[in-house]
């Protein structure tokens, strides 16, 4: 079951765009940089200081990757965006502490930045911001958390995998950029796999206090990706026009298999959420069922006890002359009448089928 989901604290109403670039998020990753270069014969990969400068490491005969993780030096995030030309504006994009979606062309480089959901080391949902800058022969991916997103591009990337090795800058960012789609389609079938170990409880009618809570969280999981996937497909449109030219007509076939990609993935986040929907409705359901379950209970107590009730108010009338109030044996004789009350209307009520 997931936690409880804790809200993040927004500062944006106390943000100015004239400010400073500031990082408001809650992940203090320290800055780590490391280069790929590669071409159809070379792969070849290092650790740069933070302070590098991106004109001085980029190899213009290869495919220059630079990976960098944790956002929290803003100074140095600053400053590389800027040195490729990046607006300021997107620089806080960056650094905030909400879900942007953004893709932007420039007349040199293309920017896209969107968060993506994984399965942390609590087994919980969280998000980070990844953003992607593509230039003439060079990609910059920037990521929020420290965790191996793009391991198997690295991985494809140095055993030449689909002749990836021959392929130019952009058709990098294709692959990083269904890479980040994947993720999120994990994430999503792994509610799925709650969901349905959720569902198997409430048929069985299993008690549980969290059922609620984690209904609930998967219904603000559900918002949240489905809005950041609606949102990097409407500006997906920016980077297709490729009105700098950096996408290669021969790859253009893939970005447009991405969007189809996002197409699917806003499919499936459609089925999750009338899944999601049933077990809400099958929840209330239970529990409308055990509450009329008790007061039947009630019911059934309550009828048993109505005959009783008369009886001990006739008996309890302050007459002069009640004659059985002066039989000796009177006292027995009522406990009797009542028990027999109560067995034949036990007995009745059994026919009935009440219970």
């Amino acid at each position: 079951m997931s936690k409880r989901i804790s809200k993040r604290k927004s500062k944006s109403a106390h943000r100015s765009y004239l400010s400073k670039p500031a990082y408001f998020g809650d992940k203090n990753i320290p800055l780590s940089v490391e280069l790929i270069q590669f071409d159809e014969t070379h792969f070849e990969k290092k650790t740069l200081p933070i302070d590098f400068s991106i004109n001085d490491e980029i190899d213009k005969t290869k495919v220059n990757w630079f990976k960098i993780k944790g956002i929290s030096d803003v100074v140095q995030i600053n400053r590389i965006c800027r040195e490729v030309g990046l607006h300021g504006f997107d620089v806080k994009d960056l650094l905030a502490d909400q879900q942007v979606v953004k893709a932007v062309t420039y007349d040199n480089i293309s920017y896209v930045l969107t968060p993506v959901f994984y399965i942390n080391e609590k087994e919980d949902i969280d998000d980070m911001q990844i953003a992607f800058i593509l230039g003439k022969n060079f990609v910059i991916s920037i990521q929020e958390e420290i965790m191996p997103v793009f391991s198997e591009i690295e991985k494809s990337i140095e055993d030449n995998n689909i002749f990836i090795r021959q392929k130019s800058a952009d058709f990098l960012l294709y692959i990083m950029m269904g890479a980040i789609n994947t993720i999120n389609i994990n994430t999503v079938m792994s509610l799925e796999d709650q969901l349905a170990d959720t569902e198997e409880d409430l048929i069985q009618r299993k008690e549980s206090v969290d059922i609620l809570q984690f209904l609930h969280n998967s219904r603000v999981h559900y918002t949240r990706i489905k809005r950041a996937v609606i949102s990097l497909r409407e500006e997906y449109v920016n980077l297709l026009h490729n009105t700098n030219k950096l996408i290669k007509d021969d790859n253009m076939v893939y970005f447009n298999d991405f969007d189809d990609r996002m197409r699917v993935t806003l499919g499936d986040l459609a089925s999750f959420y009338e899944s999601l929907s049933s077990l809400l409705d099958l929840y209330y359901n239970n529990n409308n069922l055990k509450l009329n379950e008790i007061i039947k209970r009630l019911t059934i107590v309550s009828t048993m006890f109505i005959p009783l009730t008369f009886m001990v108010g006739v008996w309890g009338m302050n007459f002069k002359f009640m004659p059985e109030t002066d039989w000796p044996h009177g006292y027995i004789f009522a406990w009797g009448i009542l028990a027999l009350i109560a067995v034949f209307t036990f007995i009745w009520m059994k026919r009935q089928k009440w219970f």
